[in-house]
């Protein structure tokens, strides 16, 4: 989707000390001034301010150690590095010993703390390390260095049983269309995109974060952009990320916040802007460019260039050092849109290929990845490295009436994988239309979503400047309460018989139950778009105009495929999230009849036995 039209408030800092005996290097004027930094080549032997280390010791940051929570300890050691953030320079390691003797080895990172409300360094820089551990016991961590000999001081420490954890997000084991958690139990996004905050950003997100939570959400989809938690970029060059540590304590803090309400990432980390000419353009500040000291001609190098494949799996093992440990990330995502960018799939091909065994070496979490595409599909989606699919909708077109295809089609691209709808808008251009406050298109991808066969509910773009201004997170609500506590995994999407066909039933069942959801034909963003402008063409009073599409009345539901036998139904409110009565029914020859109340715009129901 669009870049914003602001670049993101922050302020740069003044300064940051760098671990070295007196030794001071200057933070850099704010970035609107920033003259672009000269690329470094990876390794570097002309340095003359790196010192070797001789010792490291850990200490225990981590107060209390849980299972699937981060241990998170400091790593001290006389080394001084010109560029911490180069592994030529600066390549520490940390083995967790668990105590059934699986060994695990994560990267330690450069760290620089910051007030939360000032956004001012705190304290000197250095090393950290986070790691979650999966057993119970005792545990120990032991630095190294390369091959290099080190004096090391290893650290012990219990770990207990968190009863709550569920451990990492995984394809889930007896369907694949789903995905769960390391425990087996399933886990269904329901979310919305969260991707940037041009304003006071932990404000923004504790808000937004809050009122999706509130609402039973569980998922938001945030971007690693410039102008907003990219850790590099024109102002810092290429390699070095000192002059971004602020933007990495605030995606620190999100993901902290994130974690606290039981909130989901995806993670994108390059947005097609970055290597674009043409849509969205950000190349002409893009430090891989060769105008800025980079090693690229042109953006579509970005996929061979020996340097610059480089320069980004150093940024790929930052990444997974800081952010790697979370089980509240639920994956990583390669790219946004790709397919606006000029990179093809013949060129992103073996990039995927390469980037994801680089990642794997420093994530042992093995993380979910995927990519996205405005509009098509891919044969990366078929790529074993993929995880899942992802596709984007700003057709206009009524979620009820495409997911169904779209699904299908992406299903078909990278068989056997979940698909997720990871954008969703009504237009490409914005969301403030006065036929629009009720947030039809919202609600009905929230619905058509699941009970099309999606990973989750359709995420929803416009956050910032529709959803969180009118108000609209309530519609979370009721999907998310309408799936509370149901294994998705035993059930299959299809459809049910609506007479006469004013509405459309689409259910998730299989023989001894079915969830159902029935949505009138003229309950859709388009239709409320119609009906406002023959209002506003007929001169009516539209202010503080809202659509009601009309009333259904002696609507006949039938289902079919239920084993034959009592059932029991209960109504559902899909706007107001209540649950209503229920009453009783009998499935004969696999088949369930059953007359709907009057439907203006939609219900659902739950039939079992």
């Amino acid at each position: 989707m669009k870049s914003p039209r602001n670049v993101l408030s922050i302020v740069l800092l003044l300064s940051v000390v760098v671990q070295a005996a007196a030794c001071t290097v200057p933070f850099p004027l704010p970035f609107s001034r920033q003259e672009s930094q000269p690329v470094k080549p990876p390794g570097n032997s002309q340095l003359t301010n790196t010192f070797p280390a001789s010792y490291a010791a850990l200490s225990l940051v981590t107060e209390e150690a849980r299972t699937f929570n981060r241990v998170e300890l400091s790593l001290e050691t006389d080394g001084i590095y010109a560029n911490p953030f180069d592994p030529a320079e600066a390549d520490w390691w940390v083995t967790f010993t668990a105590p059934s003797g699986k060994e695990t080895s994560v990267p330690a990172f450069w760290y620089q703390d910051f007030d939360r409300e000032t956004l001012q360094p705190v304290g000197k820089p250095g090393w950290r390390v986070r790691f979650t551990p999966g057993e119970p016991g005792d545990w120990s961590a032991e630095a190294s260095f390369n091959d290099a000999e080190v004096d090391t001081i290893p650290v012990h420490f219990t770990v207990s049983t968190d009863p709550a954890a569920r451990g990492f997000i995984r394809i889930h084991p007896e369907n694949s269309r789903y995905f769960a958690f390391s425990d087996g139990s399933l886990f269904f996004p329901v979310g919305v995109n969260m991707a940037w905050s041009v304003d006071d950003v932990l404000i923004d997100y504790e808000r937004w974060l809050n009122r999706l939570s509130e609402n039973g959400g569980n998922a938001i989809r945030l971007w690693m952009a410039s102008w907003s938690f990219g850790i590099e970029w024109k102002d810092t060059g290429l390699g070095d990320y000192s002059k971004r540590m602020d933007r990495a304590y605030l995606l620190d803090e999100v993901f902290k916040m994130s974690e606290e309400r039981g909130i989901y990432i995806m993670l994108a980390l390059l947005n097609h802007g970055a290597f674009n000419t043409r849509v969205n353009p950000e190349w002409d500040s893009n430090p891989y460019n060769i105008a800025l000291g980079g090693p690229l001609k042109s953006p579509e190098e970005f996929a061979v260039d020996p340097l610059a494949r480089q320069y980004f799996q150093r940024r790929l093992r930052y990444i997974a050092a800081r952010w790697g440990y979370s089980t509240h990330l639920w994956s990583f995502e390669w790219w946004n849109e790709v397919n606006w960018t000029p990179l093809g799939d013949e060129l992103l091909e073996p990039w995927i290929h390469e980037m994801t065994s680089a990642l794997r070496a420093y994530d042992p979490y093995e993380h979910l990845v995927s990519n996205s595409v405005a509009y098509g599909a891919t044969t990366l989606w078929a790529m074993p490295e993929m995880s899942f699919s992802q596709i984007h909708d700003y057709t206009a077109r009524d979620p009820v009436e495409t997911f169904g295809s779209s699904y299908r089609q992406t299903r078909e691209a990278g068989p056997g994988k979940p698909v997720v709808m990871g954008e969703l808008g009504y237009s490409w251009v914005g969301e403030n239309y006065p036929f629009n406050v009720d947030g039809i298109q919202l609600h009905n991808g929230l619905w058509a979503a699941p009970f099309s066969g999606y990973a989750g509910t359709a995420m929803y773009w416009w956050w910032d400047n529709y959803i969180d201004p009118l108000n609209l997170w309530y519609q979370y609500r009721g999907i998310a309460r309408f799936l509370e506590g149901e294994n998705l995994a035993q059930l299959e999407p299809g459809r049910a018989g609506v007479s006469p066909k004013a509405a459309t039933a689409l259910t998730l069942q299989n023989s001894q139950k079915a969830l159902v959801w029935v949505s009138s034909n003229a309950y859709t963003a388009e239709a409320a778009q119609t009906t406002y402008e023959w209002a506003v063409k007929s001169k009516q009073n539209v202010e503080g105009w809202h659509y009601l599409p009309p009333t259904l009345k002696n609507l006949m539901l039938t289902v079919t495929g239920l084993a034959d036998g009592v059932y029991h139904v209960f109504w559902f409110d899909p706007v107001t999230g209540e649950w209503g009565g229920g009453e009783s029914i009998s499935s004969v020859n696999q088949t369930i009849k059953l007359a709907l109340p009057p439907l203006q715009g939609d219900l659902a129901l739950k039939i079992a036995p």
